[in-house]
């Protein structure tokens, strides 16, 4: 029986000499921190000193200098700032921004084939979309989530608008242009070991005048419409993350970038006839990068467009 008491009474023990030698290692510390001219009183030589009797902790202890914090993650620069070491910084997948620049940059690819001889107009209504959406008839296709872009355009420095709009309330179907930030998009893909880079409106052709949308668009061009936000019982979302419309050529409302000029993307009100340049469209399955910046002041001396002017 006083071996099982002794058994049972030792983790007792090992724990308070665990605490006293804690304690004294703590003591011992703060004694060697103090400067000479303090002298802390001797410890007790007792096994089982007692928690008052320790010194008592001056008001203001003496601590050690605190260690330099770590230096913050660089935020994005600021996105109207000019600096001239700006560089494209990955934002998010597969997207890039450079604020300097006022530019972002998509990876892509090529989903359709226009030169098939069986089938040779592939007909547009989007120039780029994400996967399961429109890529059937679009000209590239990007894993970016369409609403990241959206805040790689705000980091860049640009400000979104309003896509545009159909009114069916009248006799006669009305167009409301989208509005917002005047931009440019270019496409940069390698054909024949050359990196080729072009205006995306060249990948788009009149499948009756053969004249390419850069050709026919005087005034017309990109602007950074913001997509919209869908509403449904409990559920919402950014538009453009649901039906893909990324960047739009037809007018379906809720496209993240809108061309100017409306197109109706209903075969009954409008027939179809814009289709892929198979002169300038890479080969399906081309990497492709998509280059959006803010449109340059005009030749004119005017500022660049937005909302749609």
């Amino acid at each position: 029986m006083d071996t099982k008491r002794a058994l049972s009474a030792s983790p007792g023990r090992t724990a308070r000499t665990l605490v006293i030698a804690t304690l004294a290692a703590v003591l011992f510390a703060c004694a060697q921190t103090q400067t000479p001219a303090f002298k802390p009183a001797a410890t007790s030589p007792s096994p089982s000193p007692q928690p008052q009797d320790a010194p008592k902790t001056p008001t203001k202890p003496v601590q050690p200098a605190p260690p330099t914090p770590p230096a913050p993650a660089t935020p994005p620069p600021n996105p109207t700032s000019d600096s001239p070491h700006a560089t494209l910084k990955e934002v998010f997948p597969h997207i890039r921004f450079d604020a300097s620049r006022h530019l972002i940059e998509i990876d892509g690819s090529v989903p359709i084939d226009a030169h098939n001889e069986r089938t040779p107009r592939v007909y547009l209504e989007v120039c780029a979309c994400i996967p399961d959406t429109k890529e059937h008839e679009t000209l590239v296709m990007t894993k970016a989530v369409p609403s990241n872009v959206h805040a790689a355009l705000l980091l860049a420095g640009l400000q979104p608008g309003k896509p545009g709009t159909w009114d069916w309330s009248g006799e006669k179907l009305k167009a409301i242009p989208p509005t917002g930030d005047g931009v440019k998009v270019t496409v940069s893909c390698t054909k024949g070991g050359k990196t080729v880079d072009a205006p995306i409106t060249d990948w788009v052709i009149d499948a009756q005048t053969h004249k390419t949308l850069t050709q026919v668009s005087e005034t017309d061009h990109f602007v950074f419409a913001g997509s919209t936000i869908f509403k449904k019982k409990d559920r919402e979302g950014y538009t453009a993350d649901i039906d893909g419309t990324l960047i739009g050529l037809t007018t379906f409302g809720g496209e993240t970038i809108a061309w100017t000029h409306m197109y109706n993307p209903d075969s009954g009100v409008e027939t179809p006839h814009w289709i892929a340049n198979a002169d300038k469209l890479p080969m399906v399955g081309t990497s492709v990068v998509i280059r959006i910046e803010r449109l340059e002041e005009r030749k004119d001396g005017k500022d660049a467009p937005r909302s749609g002017q």
